[in-house]
């Protein structure tokens, strides 16, 4: 645990030394804003979300995701994403086998080794159109629709985005329902699941340049497309911090999941431990990094 948050802390500092003066910001983690580009602006973004530790031995799985941001319309954005990832997992499950999140490990692998993986992932599209804005409305508000192609899953993930300034802005409540439709091939098997987020969380610009908050998730897993199984429901929660220059901006998070989750299946319960779901389905900590160049 130690490890990893100077592992996160060096990264972030190291990025934000290179970066080069030039505007644009998102302060939050995971959470997104009713905000639009200008038209005609573009953004570069990188992001490291990275996932760790599950009940033993060692989880890591850091998806990087390289984004090319645009701005339409006045009320209207999108982007283009490039999903990577990289893992490791070594006798990390309560059997003492190697596996977790993600993992895909092919058959025949003997899951008492340690498990490396390093592929390209996918390609997202983003597009999120501005209803009411936040700067001059009493509440912002957005729809946002994602797909994911990749040779391995696919995706459709919309989001109801919420945004509420105070404090002559300086104060940004915003909250995000999200759902996503997965399909993912696991060998000669096709999982079909649904997700059901609710994330909500503030950012308070403290200093000139300066940002910090919470954020706060609700996760729920459902079996098949559609609502009618529940698997799962977790909580995470946890601070950011935010900081943005003339031309660029860094945003650092950290997220643990509570003690709070529930399994609605057998197989679901078998993987609760001291309150927290592990398994197939989540880790203990999650960290991001996302830095922001307009040009």
């Amino acid at each position: 645990m130690k490890s990893a948050k100077r592992l996160f802390f060096i990264f972030t500092l190291s990025v934000a030394a290179v970066l080069p003066a030039v505007a644009g910001e998102s302060p939050f983690g995971w959470i997104y804003t009713a905000d639009v580009q200008p038209p005609g602006s573009q953004q570069f973004q990188q992001w490291m979300d990275v996932q760790r530790t599950q009940t033993r031995g060692q989880y890591n799985h850091a998806m990087l995701r390289t984004e090319l941001e645009f701005g339409i319309t006045p009320k209207y954005q999108t982007s283009i994403y490039l999903n990577s990832r990289i893992l490791r997992s070594n006798q990390n499950l309560t059997d003492g086998t190697s596996g977790g999140p993600k993992t895909d490990i092919p058959a025949g692998f003997d899951t008492t080794m340690p498990f490396k993986m390093t592929r390209l992932e996918s390609v997202s599209w983003e597009n999120l159109y501005q209803i009411a804005n936040p700067l001059v409305d009493p509440i912002g508000l957005a729809l946002y629709f994602e797909p994911k192609w990749g040779p391995r899953a696919k995706e459709l993930e919309f989001k109801l985005i919420l945004q509420n300034n105070f404090l002559d802005d300086r104060l940004i409540w915003a909250t995000n329902l999200v759902t996503a439709f997965e399909k993912n091939n696991r060998g000669d098997a096709i999982e079909r699941s649904t997700e059901l987020d609710l994330l909500t969380g503030v950012s308070y610009r403290f200093a000139n340049n300066w940002a910090a908050g919470a954020e706060l998730r609700n996760h729920r897993e459902f079996v098949g497309h559609g609502y009618n199984t529940p698997a799962h429901s977790a909580w995470f929660v946890g601070p950011n911090l935010h900081y943005a220059t003339k031309g660029w901006w860094l945003t650092a998070a950290w997220r643990q999941q509570l003690k709070w989750a529930t399994g609605f299946t057998d197989d679901q319960r078998q993987v609760i431990q001291n309150g927290r779901i592990f398994g197939d389905e989540h880790s203990l900590n999650q960290f991001i990094v996302k830095v922001g160049v307009p040009f």
